[in-house]
């Protein structure tokens, strides 16, 4: 029985992984967009990256 099961399973977790990886690639597009949007301010104020977030964070 548990033979059956298997090949249902294994189509589950690639899928789950499919997702996952493109979810976690998302993810860093929009992290990297992020920065780099926000780099020009941040050099102009002279502040490290940690200073600058910590800013906007606090701000809002």
């Amino acid at each position: 029985m548990v033979i059956d099961l298997l090949p249902g399973l294994t189509w589950v977790l690639i899928a789950l992984f499919s997702i996952a990886a493109l979810t976690a690639a998302l993810t860093v597009g929009v992290v990297v967009s992020d920065l780099l949007r926000h780099r020009a301010t941040r050099v102009a104020r002279h502040e490290s990256i940690p200073a600058y977030y910590r800013h906007l964070v606090l701000a809002h």
